[in-house]
């Protein structure tokens, strides 16, 4: 019962703030809008998630519809993005699928900034910085549409932040990232005219007045807001200078709050005079969104894009698309610098990585050889750990300090080779041996975490499956009998 009224307390707690925060912002809305806004952030957020094209076909979304009875709705400004709704069927989070990382649960207006990006005529593999990446929804986001071509640098400030990101895009399967752990506000200095692409989903006071998981309401003070303005401005200059002349930058926040949106904007084009310029956003959307008038960026206030929670039923969000028309100057500073062997890293040499390669074919029927070959992959021991790395970042940023690159592949010692799970749920369905699947006594078994006899072969580590070929996991055979290795992943 205190549990419940405690809950109830919440919801009022966070009524109330929402609705004092919608009426601060009341005089940029008409009377039939803010109320229409107004009845908005009462309802309650369908769940959302995006589609992860690494490791699922077009026909997922409908699978997902069959399998747990769910109801998937276009987001109508990001393809592969879905409302849920989920009747009778398990939480979002309680699949297969999403334990398997074949998609990402995220509010649907987050979905926005990466789609702003032109990846289609870069007719060249990118170079991109994300540089407030945690926890790391749209760097899987620019992994998609990026096809996991090209270089993307996953930058975040907070070590408390890493973690999960390393977690998000170890789960999403992608070997084009690298992590780095600086203050986003050093990039344009280390880095001018560096990036293809930079996104700046910046800090902000989640303003966004319907309440979500990931951006639950809090009080704001004026004070706080005018800091995290001057933050956001400092990190959006540094965006621009880090990005090359041509390329382009996204700016968004998940708050309404015009001074951490549109003035953030103005104040920097004003200061960067024409080195930068907005470019019109408006046609990513069905229908228009336009942003506010605010200072130097009024006449071109139209171009910026403001979601209101009515206007396509979304959180409250604001993003806008720039692109870099010349360098500015501004000071250069040399970039931290730790060699990739002083920090255990070693590139395989080339019969090492052949080697490797025939071993993969040979146990698991995957051509390894040929995507490293396509995908400009090479093989980087630590250890006992096997990691594909982007040969991208070793020639462009292969003396910066890194949290993490690529993705592992293996473990390896004389004995015994044994890929990670996370290269199983990407890769494992072009594999042609090792697989098993399991259905009947076995599949309940193996589902509850117990092991299972092991099949009469020499084979001694098989990547299980249910009998849709799904994932279930590694396993490996030791006196007869078939270890359950990542059992603790589905229970």
């Amino acid at each position: 019962m205190k549990r419940k009224k405690k809950n109830l307390q919440n919801e009022i707690d966070d009524g109330a703030l929402i609705a004092a925060q919608l009426e601060r912002f009341r005089p940029l809305l008409s009377d039939a809008e803010y109320a229409q806004a107004a009845e908005a952030v009462n309802q309650p957020l369908l769940p959302s998630l995006r589609l992860n094209p690494l490791k699922g076909g077009a026909s997922l979304a409908a699978e997902l519809q069959t399998r747990y009875g769910w109801a998937l709705h276009a987001v109508p400004f990001c393809p592969g993005g879905y409302r849920v709704e989920i009747g009778s069927g398990p939480a979002l989070s309680e699949t297969l699928e999403y334990k398997n990382g074949a998609y990402y649960i995220q509010e649907s207006s987050s979905m926005l900034p990466v789609q702003l990006f032109n990846f289609e005529d870069a007719g060249q593999p990118l170079i991109v910085l994300d540089l407030a990446a945690s926890p790391g929804g749209k760097t899987t986001h620019l992994a998609a549409r990026m096809a996991d071509q090209g270089l993307i640098l996953a930058n975040d400030a907070s070590q408390g932040r890493i973690q999960a990101l390393k977690i998000v895009l170890q789960g999403w399967g992608a070997t084009n990232t690298a992590i780095t752990r600086f203050a986003g506000e050093s990039f344009g200095r280390w880095f001018p005219e560096t990036f293809d692409r930079v996104l700046l989903d910046a800090p902000c006071s989640m303003q966004g007045l319907r309440t979500a998981e990931s951006h639950p309401p809090r009080p704001v003070t004026p004070s706080e807001t005018r800091q995290l303005a001057r933050r956001q401005a400092e990190l959006l200059i540094s965006a621009i200078q880090a990005a090359r002349s041509g390329g382009q930058i996204v700016y968004s926040t998940c708050t309404l709050a015009p001074e951490e949106d549109e003035a953030v904007v103005a104040g920097v084009l004003q200061k960067l005079g024409g080195t930068v310029m907005l470019e019109d956003a408006q046609a990513f959307l069905p229908t228009p969104a336009p942003g506010i008038a605010a200072g130097a960026a009024e006449a071109d206030s139209d171009k910026m894009i403001r979601l209101w929670p009515h206007r396509y039923d979304t959180a409250g969000f604001f993003a806008c698309l720039l692109r870099k028309t010349g360098p500015g100057a501004g000071t250069v500073q040399v970039a931290p610098a730790h060699s990739m062997e002083k920090a255990g890293f070693v590139e395989m040499a080339h019969t090492a990585q052949a080697s490797l390669s025939a071993r993969f074919e040979e146990l698991f029927g995957y051509a390894l050889s040929a995507y490293l070959q396509t995908e400009e992959r090479t093989l980087v021991m630590r250890d006992e750990k096997v990691f594909l790395f982007p040969r991208l970042f070793l020639e462009r940023f292969g003396t910066l300090p890194v949290q993490a690159v690529g993705m592992q592949l293996c473990t390896l010692n004389e004995a015994e080779l044994l890929p990670t799970f996370e290269w199983c749920t990407r890769f494992g369905a072009q594999c042609t041996t090792a697989l098993l699947p399991l259905e009947g006594e076995a599949l309940a078994q193996w589902q509850s975490g117990r092991d299972i006899p092991a099949p009469q072969t020499q084979k001694s580590v098989w990547l299980v499956t249910d009998p849709q070929g799904r994932m279930l996991g590694r396993g490996k055979v030791i006196q007869g009998v078939l270890k359950n290795l990542d059992y603790k992943r589905y229970l």
